[in-house]
């Protein structure tokens, strides 16, 4: 699954495996996910161009703490194909070189139940040239009511070099709003809010996508997400559109 599920992680053990909605902010104890993510250009005359491919793996350590190793746009909550490893490079994105960097994501559950909330912890490398070290400090937070969800996962980026290089401090206020209408199966609306600090109001971003997910087996997921990175806001553009394909396998 691409998105929602990707930040939700394995299914507990008192949950149905296709109970999609259930799913924990965090990895049981020894549960293992990777994912691996296809993100793809939709610009018109740019089709295909950029086109990243991005693996993304976690673990959960104990019965509270889960680490990972992430790569994709989706694993910051991003709609967008410049994560490593760009296969199909353009100069007109940042996607223009075959390895950008990855992350490290940590996440604690300090509450389940139908509100649950994991603070989160990622140590980003953005990009390799220019370097662009980073770390956002955030939270997943889940309202969950019958069959349906609201996630959200703000956090706050904040540079560790080269700030005058476009590795800038930003705030990132993603939401989902999900819906499992059937064993298996989720549909979500992606939306939020992202900006620099630098330009909070006059320079915000409001993304929008649409999401499909489902449930294959014990350990297989996959997902597609469409939609816009900068649809809404002083900053949109209605042209710049990503398709996102992704395939998970847990256990």
């Amino acid at each position: 699954m691409l998105v929602v599920a990707a930040v939700l992680g394995a299914t507990p053990a008192d949950a149905a495996p296709d109970d999609l909605v259930a799913r924990p902010l965090v990895l049981d104890d020894d549960a293992v996910e990777l994912r691996i993510t296809v993100e793809i250009n939709v610009q018109p005359r740019f089709i295909g161009r950029p086109l990243a491919l991005a693996p993304d793996a976690w673990w959960g350590i104990s019965p509270r703490w889960t680490i990972g190793v992430i790569h994709s746009d989706a694993s910051v909550d991003q709609i967008d194909s410049t994560a490593t490893f760009c296969v199909r490079q353009s100069e007109i994105s940042t996607c223009d070189h075959l390895y950008r960097g990855g992350g490290i994501d940590i996440r604690y559950d300090a509450l389940a139940g139908s509100l649950a909330v994991a603070p989160r912890l990622r140590a980003l490398v953005r990009d390799v040239s220019p370097f662009k070290p980073a770390v956002a400090l955030g939270a997943l937070v889940r309202w969950t009511r019958g069959r349906f969800t609201i996630t959200s996962d703000p956090y706050l980026r904040l540079p560790l070099a080269n700030r005058t290089q476009g590795n800038r401090a930003a705030l990132f206020v993603p939401i989902w709003l999900a819906v499992q209408p059937a064993p298996g199966w989720q549909l979500a609306v992606h939306a939020g809010y992202d900006a620099e600090l630098a330009v909070l109001r006059d320079g915000a971003h409001g993304p929008f996508a649409l999401a499909v997910s489902t449930w294959l087996g014990p350990e297989l997921d996959v997902g597609l997400e469409a939609g816009w990175a900068h649809l809404l806001g002083p900053q949109h553009d209605a042209r710049h559109g990503t398709v996102m394909l992704s395939a998970g396998w847990h256990r």
